[in-house]
């Protein structure tokens, strides 16, 4: 399992060499904690990230450094422990959002995901790092609720997508 604070460890080890926008891919390979670059902590956590279509204007406007996220000389930072907390508070702010910690954009990100999205739950797994589904459904399924009641009731039980590629 990933802590919320490798999550951001691995976020601030990228360099533009992890983006690869012509496949549209974050590759995540490394990890930083203490001013040290080291591996992510599980083998899971080396991983490819799909860029979603939200994030491609951004990382064309990636900085002129190797690290994404580099300290003032333009070197590796400490890690998580590295965010500025007045910057943060003042983004949140000024986006008309309250106060929360940095890793609750991680949960926001599953929840809104699991909810929102067509993927599955194994893909957000794997996305985030996660070695089993288990933690998906254990830590952020349980802030969805009554999603059953909405669900297309026109669904067709017996098709060719549902039943007959099992028979």
């Amino acid at each position: 399992m990933q802590t919320t604070d490798q999550a951001i460890d691995e976020i601030m080890a990228l360099t533009r060499a992890d983006i690869n926008l012509k496949d549209r891919v974050i590759h995540i390979r490394h990890s930083v904690s203490k001013n040290k670059l080291t591996s992510p902590k599980t083998q899971m956590s080396i991983r490819d990230v799909p860029i979603l279509d939200d994030l491609v204007p951004y990382l064309k406007k990636l900085p002129k450094t190797i690290w994404l996220f580099p300290k003032v000389d333009g070197t590796v930072t400490r890690g998580a422990e590295a965010i500025n907390r007045d910057e943060y508070v003042a983004l949140l702010k000024r986006c008309n959002i309250g106060y929360r910690k940095i890793y609750a954009t991680r949960h926001t990100f599953i929840v809104s995901m699991l909810k929102y999205s067509d993927l599955s739950i194994m893909e957000i797994a794997q996305i985030v790092g996660h070695t089993t589904t288990q933690m998906i459904v254990q830590n952020y399924a349980k802030y969805i609720k009554g999603e059953h009641l909405r669900i297309d009731r026109n669904l067709k039980l017996f098709t060719d997508k549902s039943t007959d590629r099992l028979a």
